[in-house]
C-alpha cells in the first residue's frame, strides 16, 4: 500500500519555493508600503506648509494692496489708471476733484478736452476750466497695456515761482536805474542836439542830414525802451505760435536793421512746430540775436535754425563772425553790458529772459575767430496723448 499523505517530493518543493517567494513580495509591498506611507505623510506636511506660504503671501500682498490704495487716496496728486482703449478704470479722490467728478468707465480723451483748455506749455502745464494750473504726466504700466496719468496741481507753485521771478527782474530794474539813466540820456541829447541845429541851418541838404541823424537817435532810444520793457516783463507762454510765423515777424523785423554787406539764411526745417508763447517777445528775442551778429563784422553770415528734438525747439543763431574772448563769455548776459560803444547792451539780456519766461534754456559756443552759436531749447505745443506729425522738410532761404 502506497504512502499518499507526504505527497509527490518535487510538487512539495514547489509549494514550498512559492510560499517562500510570496513571503518575500510580502514583505517588499509592506516595506513599500511603509516608504509610501511616510512619503504621503511628508507631501501632506509640505502641502500644508505650501497652503500656508500661499494664504500669508496672499495676507501680506492685500495688506500692501490696501496700503497702496489708501496711499494712492491720501495723495494730493491725481491719479488716472487708462487702459488701452483710452477708457479710465481707476482714479483717486484728487484726480476726482480735477477732473470735476468720478470719472470711473469714462473716456480719457472725452474728460480731457471737456475740463483742460491749451496748454501753456509742451507736455508741461494745462489749465482747467475752473483757472487751475495742472501739470500731467504720463508713465506705461510693466507688463501691461494700461497706464497711469499723474495730475499734480501746480498753482500755487506757478504763482509763486512767476512772484519770485518778477521780483527778481525788478530788483534787476532797481540795480540799472542808474545806467538806464545814462544810457537814454545819450541817444536822447544826441537827438536834441541834431534837431536844435537844424534851427541855425537853412541848407536844406544839411537839415536833411540833421534830421536824419537825430531821428537815428531817436530810433536807438525807442529801442532801448522797448528792450527794457520785455526785460521787465519777461512775457512769458499766453498764445500758441507756428515757428513759420515767427521766422516771417524775425525776417520783417531784421530787414529794417540788417546791414547792406550782411547775409542771413533762414531754415526751413520744422517750420510748422507750434509753441506756446508770447510771439512779440520771441521775435524781439531772435532779433536781438541776429542783430547782434550783425554788428559783429562786416559781411558776416547769420543762420537762423529751427530744429525738433522730441518734445522741445531748439533755435539756433550761427555766425561766423570773431568770436567772443573767453573772459567775457560769462557776462554777455548781463543787462547793460556791451563790448560796443553804441551797443544797449540789453539785447542778450532780452534773450536770456524771454527764454526763461518761456520755460527754456539757453546755451552759448563761441570760439574766437571762428564765430558765434547761441541756443535758445523752448518747449513745444503738444496736445494731450497726440503728438504732431513731423512736418515737411523745406530747403534753407537767404534773405538778401
Amino acid at each position: 500500500m502506497s504512502n499518499e499523505t507526504h505527497g509527490d517530493p518535487t510538487e512539495r518543493g514547489e509549494l514550498e519555493r512559492a510560499f517562500r517567494t510570496f513571503n518575500e513580495l510580502s514583505n517588499q509591498l509592506q516595506t513599500t508600503y511603509h516608504s509610501l506611507e511616510q512619503r504621503v505623510g511628508a507631501l501632506t506636511i509640505e502641502l500644508e506648509d505650501a497652503r500656508r506660504g500661499r494664504e500669508d503671501a496672499a495676507h501680506e500682498a492685500q495688506r500692501t494692496a490696501e496700503r497702496l490704495r489708501s496711499l494712492i487716496g491720501t495723495l494730493p496728486a491725481g491719479v488716472v489708471v487708462v487702459d488701452d482703449s483710452g477708457r479710465i478704470q481707476e482714479t483717486n479722490r484728487a484726480a476726482d476733484d480735477i477732473l470735476g467728478g468720478p470719472a470711473t468707465g469714462r473716456h480719457w480723451h472725452t474728460i480731457a478736452r471737456g475740463v483742460f483748455t491749451n496748454p501753456l506749455e509742451a507736455g508741461g502745464d494745462w489749465i482747467t476750466r475752473d483757472g487751475r494750473r495742472v501739470n500731467l504726466a504720463a508713465s506705461a504700466l510693466p507688463e501691461e497695456s494700461a497706464k497711469i496719468i499723474l495730475l499734480t496741481d501746480v498753482t500755487e507753485t506757478r504763482a509763486l515761482q512767476e512772484l519770485v521771478t518778477r521780483n527778481q527782474r525788478l530788483s534787476a530794474i532797481g540795480k540799472m536805474a542808474a545806467s538806464l539813466a545814462h544810457q537814454i540820456r545819450t541817444p536822447l541829447a544826441g537827438a536834441l542836439l541834431y534837431i536844435s541845429q537844424c534851427r541855425t541851418r537853412r541848407d536844406e541838404a544839411q537839415r536833411s542830414v540833421l534830421l536824419e541823424k537825430g531821428i537815428d537817435r531817436l530810433r536807438h532810444l525807442e529801442r532801448l525802451i522797448q528792450d527794457m520793457l520785455v526785460f521787465a516783463r519777461g512775457k512769458g507762454p499766453g498764445e500758441r505760435v507756428r515757428v513759420a510765423d515767427l521766422f516771417r515777424a524775425v525776417h520783417d523785423a531784421v530787414l529794417a536793421v540788417k546791414p547792406a554787406n550782411a547775409h542771413l539764411i533762414i531754415k526751413g526745417d520744422d517750420v510748422l512746430v507750434e509753441l506756446d508763447g508770447n510771439r512779440t517777445a520771441l521775435t524781439a528775442a531772435l532779433t536781438n540775436l541776429i542783430t547782434n551778429a550783425f554788428e559783429s563784422s562786416a559781411n558776416v553770415v547769420v543762420t537762423l535754425q529751427a530744429r525738433l528734438r522730441a518734445d522741445r525747439v531748439e533755435f539756433t543763431v550761427h555766425d561766423n563772425g570773431p568770436g567772443i574772448a573767453p573772459s567775457i563769455q560769462s557776462r554777455v548776459f548781463e543787462p547793460f553790458f556791451s563790448t560796443r560803444p553804441a551797443g544797449t547792451g540789453l539785447g542778450l539780456a532780452v534773450v536770456k529772459t524771454v527764454t526763461e519766461a518761456h520755460g527754456g534754456a539757453l546755451a552759448l559756443d563761441s570760439v574766437e575767430g571762428r564765430g558765434t552759436r547761441i541756443e535758445l531749447d523752448l518747449p513745444r505745443h503738444c496736445e494731450p496723448e497726440i503728438l504732431l506729425a513731423d512736418p515737411e522738410t523745406k530747403p534753407a532761404r537767404e534773405v538778401a
